[in-house]
C-alpha cells in the first residue's frame, strides 16, 4: 500500500465535501462503503445525496484539514469543520482496493 496514495484519496473525498462535486464519489468509494458514524449512508448513491443535501443547508460547509497520517491501509485525519459553528473532527479511514472502504469519526469536546 502506497500511503501517499491513500492520504490523497481521503483528500479527494474531503474535497467533495467542500466543493459539492458528487462525480469524486465514484472515483475514491468503494461501493461497499460504510460510515459507521452515518450507518444509514451506504454506497456512493448515499453518500452523494448526503453531500449535496449538506451543501444545500449550508453553502458555506468546509473542511480544512490540519494534520493526516497514513500507515498501511488506514489513514487518520484532524480536521476542521465549519457550518454554523467550528469543530474539530477525527476521521479513521480503511482502503481496499484503491477505494476509501469504511470510516469512523470523532469529534473533540
Amino acid at each position: 500500500m502506497n500511503i501517499d496514495v491513500n492520504k490523497a484519496l481521503v483528500k479527494r473525498y474531503l474535497k467533495m465535501w467542500n466543493t459539492g462535486d458528487v462525480t469524486i464519489a465514484d472515483e475514491v468509494l468503494s461501493p461497499k462503503w460504510m460510515d459507521h458514524a452515518h450507518p444509514e449512508v451506504i454506497g456512493t448513491k448515499s453518500v452523494k445525496q448526503a453531500v449535496l443535501k449538506v451543501r444545500e443547508v449550508y453553502p458555506e460547509f468546509r473542511i480544512t484539514i490540519e494534520s493526516i497520517l497514513s500507515e498501511g491501509d488506514l489513514v487518520a485525519v484532524r480536521g476542521i469543520v465549519e457550518r454554523e459553528s467550528t469543530s474539530r473532527v477525527m476521521w479513521f479511514v480503511r482502503i481496499e482496493d484503491g477505494k476509501m472502504k469504511e470510516m469512523w469519526t470523532g469529534s473533540e469536546m
